[in-house]
């Protein structure tokens, strides 16, 4: 195969793997509970930074990911039970705000890192196909030229990085036909779908942890 066929190949291959995973309209609806308060230009901002942060989020991963957690002695059971916990805090406040709250201005950036990016956009799940397919062209660089090989990769998190942040933008308009009660009661909604998709995430932490055979000796 020439090179740019290994490009193109990989790239749709990264892209279609981390679809399921990314899921843009589930952090979509997530941005519609969290942009009360937000102007339309803040909202764009957010929609960026988002979009940023999950492409270089995916670029450190795919790099260095699997060298972080062995570093800090993380495992991936480790990683969901901590992502589990920030989805359920998060949802928890959304479905019982703090009086005031609802005047609360945002900034954009504090939320587009955390939740909206991680764990939202790029979770547990998400990293650990990634390093998975870093651990996989590890292995097959020696066979095949490792430009074309990374590049595609890099080219699949554009695609990925770029759906989502045309997904996102749709919450501009849904915002402005939900008005600001179909907002607060859209708020409440995803409050508690997080704390739901919270507990999984534990859940399945849980599981992992128990089928660890270290764990279970």
């Amino acid at each position: 195969m020439d090179n740019i066929t290994i490009l193109l190949k990989v790239s749709g291959l990264t892209f279609l793997s981390l679809l399921p995973m990314v899921n843009p309209p589930t952090t979509a609806t997530l941005l519609l509970g969290l942009s009360k308060g937000m102007s339309r230009e803040q909202l764009k901002r957010t929609v960026n930074l988002t979009t940023v942060y999950l492409f270089c989020t995916l670029v450190v991963t795919l790099f260095i990911g699997s060298g972080i957690l062995e570093l800090f002695g993380i495992s991936m059971p480790g990683l969901r039970l901590a992502g589990g916990l920030v989805i359920g805090f998060i949802g928890f406040r959304m479905l019982f705000p703090q009086p005031g709250s609802g005047n609360q201005q945002h900034d954009g950036q504090s939320i587009a890192f955390v939740p909206l990016t991680m764990p939202s956009l790029c979770g547990p799940g998400t990293m650990a196909v990634i390093i998975s397919g870093a651990s996989q062209l590890a292995a097959v660089a020696d066979e095949l030229p490792r430009i074309p090989l990374y590049g595609g990769v890099i080219l699949g998190f554009v695609l990925i990085s770029a759906l989502a942040w045309g997904v996102l933008r749709l919450a501009d308009p849904v915002c402005r036909l939900l008005g600001q009660s179909g907002i607060d009661a859209m708020t409440r909604i995803m409050g508690f779908l997080l704390i739901c998709m919270g507990v999984q995430f534990g859940i399945n932490g849980v599981m992992e942890l128990a089928q660890d055979p270290a764990f279970a000796g």
